[in-house]
């Protein structure tokens, strides 16, 4: 069974629960892009198991922690699992929220990090290191971003170094 999307979004609300574990969380996510359509998802332990490298018991016990902490509802329909995010802790509406800042540009966020990361670290008044020039060329601590072609030799060792993937 492949994946909806192509990424996992784990609610916050998850994230800084102390009572869960990182494996739990990473459930929580593939529970919640597998149930985006359906409003549930039907994965067995088996799958999560697979998808992330566990043991059927961890995956058990992790469902379980989970269902305990009310962040899912496991219903039984026609002797098949549905596993639910539960609307009243998980809303769609926070799902949203993350899906929609998953969609925004990469460079946008990295900007809007680093601005904030440099006002909270501006101990030593340190600006931005990537900046651009007047024609939005992109540089690095002030000097201009340049391909340097290799040498005969930094190319051999590339292309030895590379030999086997290729």
């Amino acid at each position: 069974m492949p994946f909806i999307r192509s990424y996992t979004a784990t609610p916050r609300i998850i994230l800084n629960d102390s009572n869960c574990s990182s494996t739990d969380k990473l459930i929580l996510g593939i529970i919640n892009s597998l149930s985006y359509n359906k409003e549930y998802c039907y994965a067995s332990n088996s799958y999560f198991a697979k998808e992330l490298s566990l043991g059927t018991k961890t995956i058990s016990n992790s469902l379980s922690r989970l269902k305990k902490q009310k962040y899912i509802i496991i219903k039984y329909v026609d002797g098949k699992r549905r596993i639910y995010l539960n609307p009243e802790i998980v809303s769609k509406a926070n799902a949203n929220v993350v899906e929609k800042n998953f969609q925004e540009p990469m460079e946008e966020n990295y900007y809007h990090d680093r601005r904030i990361n440099n006002r909270k670290n501006n101990r030593n008044n340190i600006g931005p290191i990537i900046t651009k020039d007047s024609d939005g060329v992109e540089l690095w601590d002030g000097v201009k971003c340049e391909a340097i072609p290799l040498s005969p030799e930094e190319e051999k060792e590339m292309q030895e170094l590379m030999k086997d993937y290729m």
